[in-house]
């Protein structure tokens, strides 16, 4: 929310911007009727070009202060402004709201925000490295991108606190130092899996050679056996769809995303094999 508000005063998109939480608002608002300042409250608010209102669920069953901002949204809403709210539900799904407070949130754009793939907390954590002035081993990004995947901030600490240790402790930053300082942020640690231990695992388990997951062999059981194989390189791996199918005998994303495919509707039916 800040971000926004941010690139719009960056961009010139607007002059006048207010950032506020629905609790501050509401408190805010309650203080203005105790002072008897409710208009000079109001005023402020509605001659902002940009009002970002954060965690609108919490003016659930706070009537006066939703009569409030009902009468500033659709001021705002006149004027041309731009109002940017969130909450942690749909609109549809807001209770303890005024039915016309929720057909106003769903007449504009909503966005379904989740936290970063994969792949983004990767180029994330090597975008910070270029500022750091730092080259980050390969095998480091994927290990802590696997591990903290809650919120940005989180991966943005764990880099700061993986270059403190290295810098305190003489240490050269690799893995054993990653693992050392994510156990201090978190409990559960994975180490990522590669694609060779992927293909050893699946050969074992249908007792068949891994050459024969490289091989242009048809035989059904290794079929099936490469399938699955790559079903899970893709899900349990950063690879690429071209990256996995060259660990098969250089077959194309095409041939892996069929077998995907071919996994999911095995899965989704309850097929065994």
């Amino acid at each position: 929310m800040h971000a926004l508000g941010n690139h719009a005063s960056v961009n010139g998109k607007a002059k006048r911007i207010a950032y506020v939480s629905s609790e501050k608002f509401t408190v805010d608002f309650v203080e203005a009727i105790q002072e008897d300042r409710v208009t000079e409250f109001s005023t402020f608010y509605r001659s902002m070009d940009l009002l970002i209102v954060d965690d609108i669920q919490f003016f659930s069953g706070k009537e006066k202060t939703q009569d409030n901002f009902f009468h500033t949204f659709n001021t705002l809403y006149q004027l041309g402004k731009q109002i940017i709210l969130s909450s942690d539900v749909p609109p549809k799904e807001l209770h303890g709201l005024d039915e016309r407070l929720i057909s106003r949130f769903q007449s504009g754009l909503t966005v379904d925000i989740q936290p970063p793939d994969l792949e983004t907390r990767i180029a994330i954590l090597q975008k910070k490295s270029e500022e750091n002035a730092l080259e980050l081993p390969s095998n480091v990004i994927d290990f802590i991108a696997a591990n903290v995947t809650k919120n940005i901030r989180e991966l943005e600490g764990c880099l700061i606190s993986l270059l403190a240790r290295a810098s305190l402790e003489n240490r050269d930053i690799g893995v054993d130092l990653a693992k050392d300082v994510l156990k201090v942020i978190i409990n559960d640690i994975r180490t990522p899996i590669s694609i060779e231990q992927i293909q050893k695992a699946v050969c074992e388990y249908f007792n068949i050679p891994v050459d024969l997951l490289r091989a242009k062999t048809r035989r059904q059981e290794i079929v099936i056996a490469r399938q699955i194989a790559m079903f899970i390189a893709k899900e349990t791996t950063n690879s690429s769809l071209k990256t996995i199918g060259l660990h098969f005998g250089g077959r194309d994303h095409s041939t892996v995303i069929h077998a995907c495919q071919v996994i999911e509707e095995l899965i989704k039916n309850r097929y065994s094999v």
